[in-house]
């Protein structure tokens, strides 16, 4: 496109050379391997400046989720999350997660996430999708997520971290295990303009987060979506 007499990138070619920066063919590859794969350093700076600015501001509107499940691990037909290891909760216990979720911001922000989410999403998994379902959440003191799948409900999920300030002993970590009969997980640290692409529809993948604790001195930001 020119402007001026000059060459501008359209917004379509700055969304490619996201992706060539990026290296999404090597990815793509390590995703199908793996079942996940982690980008640092994902949107332009300014655009993750901007985002946290919007998360930190004071009318977004949080409403908190606190739920428990008591069917989510058991054998009927509500057992999404069951699994046959001895490491991960048993049927005699009960899904629970607590965060906060705004829904105006969600909206807010579905450009930014048109822009460089989708096409990413797209080209890592590399399947032709048509549903984005887009969460912004926030977890402070005592929020978590107890194990679950998310295969029932996504493709390809997206993980992407908005905070700036985070250490290791806040909680808030994302653990993640390749099958439900492992007994190790992999911890992914909430890192600033971090995404993590992960494979449901290919691999059975638990995942929890463990609690924010009464230390922490900022909540976890993050943008979630699960895609189809």
């Amino acid at each position: 496109m020119l402007i001026d007499g000059k060459r501008v990138l359209t917004r379509v070619e700055r969304v490619e050379i996201g992706l060539m920066k990026n290296g999404y063919n090597a990815l793509a590859k390590e995703y199908s391997e793996k079942g996940f794969v982690i980008v640092d350093d994902f949107l332009p700076i300014e655009i993750a400046d901007n985002l946290e600015s919007l998360y930190l501001r004071g009318n977004n509107e949080w409403e908190l989720n606190d739920q428990i499940r008591d069917q989510k691990y058991g054998k009927g037909k509500h057992g999404l999350f069951r699994t046959e290891a001895p490491y991960f909760p048993g049927e005699d216990e009960a899904y629970s997660a607590k965060f906060w979720w705004s829904k105006s911001l969600g909206e807010e922000i579905k450009s930014v996430f048109d822009e460089y989410f989708k096409p990413a999403l797209k080209e890592v998994s590399r399947l032709e999708l048509s549903e984005f379902d887009v969460r912004c959440y926030k977890l402070d003191k005592g929020c978590h997520y107890r194990v679950h799948f998310d295969y029932w409900a996504a493709n390809i999920g997206c993980i992407y971290y908005v905070n700036k300030k985070w250490v290791w002993d806040w909680g808030g970590i994302l653990h993640v295990g390749l099958g439900d009969s492992v007994d190790s997980v992999t911890p992914i640290f909430p890192k600033f303009n971090r995404v993590i692409f992960v494979d449901h529809g290919g691999f059975r993948i638990p995942h929890f987060i463990s609690h924010v604790t009464d230390y922490a001195q900022n909540p976890r930001l993050s943008l979630i979506s699960l895609n189809k």
